[in-house]
């Protein structure tokens, strides 16, 4: 989840000032931008699983495995969310292709872990991504249908995910690193925790996006819908690994 969008940062502009037909081909833009950037960063993710799986006894070793989850994600929100401010278009898709590729990395270890647990319980290393990727799906839609019906008063929640959203990062790794620290209810409690903040997040970011982001702001829009996505997407991983296990 990318650090929420405030209603009176430098890319808001009220809904009456740009036309019906500029939102449109804006919101075009954006999601065919968002769709390189998931792009991006899954074909990063599979390129850093395959490495994770060749070189495992470095790669998987916690130390390793936290520090360059944890890099990945700071990296995307930090170097890339600084870089997709910038007024400079040029600087903006640089910054785009690292955060996604930084997020792909982190992505790399949960894409793996998803694969190889598919494999072993439900017998095809696809089903529980697929799964995942369908409900993530199911939820941007209706989230969407929602949105279309006109903006929504959201400000308490981004006030909200401004507190939350660099701690539940933290634990979303740690957790996933030391899953004994959090088992059994507690673990499970925490990830559908994580889901609803992340659910919530990617909201927020959508209704900004939608009804209040200046249309000249293509870059920035589709990159925090990407990351709102890609967080969405670890979570409710993590969810269906951990229900598959009870």
């Amino acid at each position: 989840m990318a650090r929420p969008l405030s209603a009176n940062n430098p890319y808001a502009v009220p809904a009456a000032e740009a036309k019906v037909e500029e939102r449109v081909a804006f919101l075009r833009k954006v999601a065919g931008l968002t769709f390189v950037g998931l792009m991006i960063s899954g074909a990063t993710s599979l390129a850093t699983a395959g490495l994770i799986a060749v070189l495992s006894e470095i790669m998987m070793s916690r130390p390793v495995s936290l520090v360059l989850m944890l890099g990945g994600i700071f990296g995307a929100r930090m170097i890339g969310g600084s870089m997709v401010r910038s007024e400079t278009p040029a600087t903006q898709y640089a910054g785009f292709a690292i955060g996604t590729m930084l997020q792909g990395v982190a992505m790399g270890y949960i894409i793996l872990t998803a694969l190889m647990f598919s494999a072993s319980v439900l017998g095809n290393p696809l089903i529980l991504l697929v799964e995942a990727i369908g409900l993530v799906g199911l939820t941007m839609f209706g989230m969407t249908v929602y949105l279309l019906t006109g903006p929504k008063n959201l400000s308490m929640v981004g006030g909200f995910l401004s507190a939350v959203s660099l701690p539940m990062m933290v634990l979303m790794v740690v957790t996933f690193v030391f899953p004994s620290l959090f088992g059994g209810f507690m673990g499970l409690l925490l990830n559908m925790v994580f889901v609803g903040i992340s659910a919530a997040g990617l909201l927020y970011s959508l209704n900004q996006v939608m009804h209040e982001m200046s249309t000249k702001h293509v870059v920035p829009a589709a990159y925090f819908i990407t990351l709102g996505i890609l967080t969405l997407l670890w979570n409710v991983i993590t969810l269906l690994m951990r229900l598959q296990r009870r």
